[in-house]
């Protein structure tokens, strides 16, 4: 299976630069990170290089981790459920004041026909 550098969605802090480096060595993103400090104190460098990873490389792709290789009942824990929550939590917020507002705009017309009368 092909592996692609991409920018992680998952694990970011800026831009997801370290991220997907870390994702794409299987390493810790935390080593990346702290490496990319120890470099950037030592010689400035990697901030352009940074920006310009970030400037190039492309987004990590929603289904990647369907496609990773692993079947689905041996996927290895990662914080995507965590993700997952938050994006259904904030489609639930979004639905339920959808139906608040169609539930008032219902309601005014119901009073609108009992003041007419």
């Amino acid at each position: 299976m092909e592996r692609r550098l991409y920018r992680s969605q998952q694990d970011k802090r800026l831009f997801g630069i370290c991220g997907g480096i870390a994702q794409f060595l299987n390493i810790d993103s935390t080593l990346v990170r702290v490496g990319v400090v120890i470099l950037t104190v030592c010689t400035g460098v990697p901030i352009l290089i940074y920006l310009l990873l970030a400037m190039i490389m492309p987004k990590e792709p929603r289904w990647s981790d369907a496609a990773d290789g692993y079947d689905i009942y041996e996927r290895p824990y990662k914080s995507q459920p965590q993700a997952r929550m938050s994006d259904l939590d904030s489609e639930i917020d979004r639905l339920e004041k959808r139906a608040l507002v169609q539930e008032v705009q219902r309601l005014r017309t119901e009073l609108g026909k009992y003041k007419n009368v």
